[in-house]
C-alpha cells in the first residue's frame, strides 16, 4: 500500500455524525490533506443528541428519508432509512483521491458508479455484524455481492463483520479489522474506587428500544431478586425510548431498585459511570456498542452480550466482564449472578483490567489503521 501523503482527498459518506464519532473523524482529518462528510440528515429523529461537527468539512445532500419497521427474529423496531439523491454531483464537485462509505445500499451505489467511471478508489465501511446480517432479503443479499466485489477494500469493526463480507468471496486481503472508538479521555478520568453499593450498581446507557434487550435483563433481575430475597440489587438506566413506559411496567421484586434518568447529554455521561460498578448490556444485536468503551476507560467491567461487536472484541469473561447469548435466558441470569457474586477484590482487580483493556484504543490510533487502510487507494 502507497504511505499516507498530506495530500490525500477523502469523502466520507454516512447517514448522520454522532456525537462519539466526532472524534474519529477530527482525527482522520489531522492525517489528510482534506476530508469533506457528506450526510444525508443532521441528526436522524429518534436521537437526542444534537447535530455537533465541531470544524468538520460537512455538506447534508438533497435526499429522501423514510421510516420502516425493520423485523429480527429476536425484536422488531422503527429505522430511519436515508436516500441521497446527489452523490455524484456532490463528489464531482469535491474531486476525491478516495471514497469511504457507509451503508450498502443506494449512497454505496451512486460512490461506486462515480468510482468506476472516474477511476477514484471505494472502500465500503461495513459497520455491521454477522448475528443480524443473516437475516436480510434476496434482493440486498444480491445488491451486496455486486458492491462488495467491486469495492477496493472493506472495513469492519471486528472478526464477525469480517466473517460475514468473507461470505460474499471478498478476499481477506481487501477486508481491513479497525475497531470502533470515542475519546476516551473523560472516561479515563473517572477514579477507579468504588464502594458499595456502587461497587454493584449495575448501569444501562443507550435508546430504550426493543433490540437493546432491556425487557429481558429486567425479567433476569426479577429471578435473582425474588431467588435471593435478602440481597438488594440497584440498577440505573440512562436514557429513553419507545419502550421505556412498557419497562417500567415490568413487575420486580422489592429488593430490586431501578432509577431511571431519561436522556442526558453525552458530556454528563461520565458521572454516570461514576455512580455505578458494573454496565450491562444486554443488546440483541448490535454493530458495535461504544458505551462498552466508555464504560471500560471508567473501570466498569461490562455484564454483556455476545451479539455486541464491542463485547465479542473487548470483554473477555472473567477478566473485565461476563459474557452472555442475550437470548438466552438461563444464561443471561447465570451471567448476572456470577457478576453479582465477585468479590470486592475481585470487582477491584477487574476494574483495573477493565482500564488497560482500553487504554490503547484512541482516536488517534484508530484514525491511523484507518488511514492506512484506504490511503493507497486499494
Amino acid at each position: 500500500m502507497v504511505p499516507v501523503t498530506a495530500g490525500l482527498r477523502v469523502a466520507l459518506l454516512t447517514n448522520f455524525v454522532p456525537p462519539y464519532r466526532l472524534p474519529l473523524l477530527e482525527a482522520m482529518r489531522e492525517r489528510v490533506g482534506a476530508l469533506r462528510v457528506l450526510i444525508s440528515t443532521p441528526m436522524e429523529r429518534n436521537r437526542g443528541w444534537r447535530p455537533d461537527w465541531g470544524d468538520l468539512d460537512v455538506v447534508v445532500q438533497r435526499g429522501l428519508s423514510f421510516t420502516r419497521q425493520w423485523r429480527n427474529g429476536s425484536f422488531s423496531e422503527p429505522l430511519e432509512l436515508h436516500v441521497p439523491l446527489d452523490t455524484i454531483p456532490r463528489l464531482r464537485a469535491f474531486r476525491p483521491d478516495v471514497i469511504v462509505t457507509g451503508e450498502m445500499g443506494a449512497r454505496t451505489t451512486q460512490a461506486m458508479l462515480y468510482g468506476r467511471a472516474t477511476g477514484t478508489p471505494v472502500h465500503i465501511w461495513a459497520t455491521l455484524t454477522e448475528h443480524l446480517e443473516l437475516q436480510r432479503d434476496a434482493a440486498r443479499q444480491a445488491l451486496r455481492q455486486w458492491l462488495l466485489r467491486r469495492a477496493d477494500g472493506v472495513i469492519v469493526n471486528g472478526a464477525s463483520g469480517a466473517s460475514y463480507i468473507r461470505r460474499f468471496a471478498v478476499p481477506d486481503e481487501r477486508i481491513a479489522i479497525v475497531p470502533q472508538t470515542t475519546a476516551i479521555g473523560r472516561f479515563l478520568d473517572v477514579p477507579l474506587q468504588r464502594s458499595d453499593p456502587d461497587a454493584r450498581r449495575l448501569l444501562v446507557v443507550g435508546r430504550l428500544t426493543a433490540g437493546k434487550g432491556v425487557e429481558r435483563l429486567l425479567h433476569a433481575l426479577a429471578a435473582v431478586g425474588w431467588a435471593c430475597p435478602q440481597r438488594e440489587i440497584e440498577m440505573l438506566v440512562v436514557g429513553d425510548g419507545p419502550e421505556r413506559s412498557s419497562l417500567q411496567s415490568v413487575p420486580l421484586p422489592a429488593n430490586v431498585h431501578v432509577g431511571w434518568t431519561g436522556h442526558l447529554e453525552y458530556d454528563a455521561l461520565p458521572r454516570c459511570y461514576a455512580r455505578a460498578g458494573i454496565l450491562a448490556f444486554p443488546t440483541l444485536g448490535d454493530e458495535w456498542g461504544m458505551v462498552v468503551n466508555e464504560a471500560l476507560a471508567a473501570g466498569l467491567p461490562v455484564l454483556g452480550s455476545r451479539y455486541s461487536q464491542a463485547v465479542e472484541e473487548l470483554v473477555r469473561d472473567g477478566v473485565n466482564g461476563w459474557t452472555f447469548a442475550a437470548d438466552s435466558h438461563d444464561e443471561l441470569v447465570s451471567a448476572l449472578e456470577r457478576a453479582l457474586a465477585t468479590t470486592p477484590a475481585q470487582l477491584a482487580a477487574m476494574r483495573a483490567a477493565a482500564r488497560a483493556s482500553i487504554a490503547q484504543l484512541t482516536p488517534d490510533s484508530i484514525a491511523e489503521r484507518f488511514i492506512a487502510a484506504v490511503g493507497g487507494g486499494g
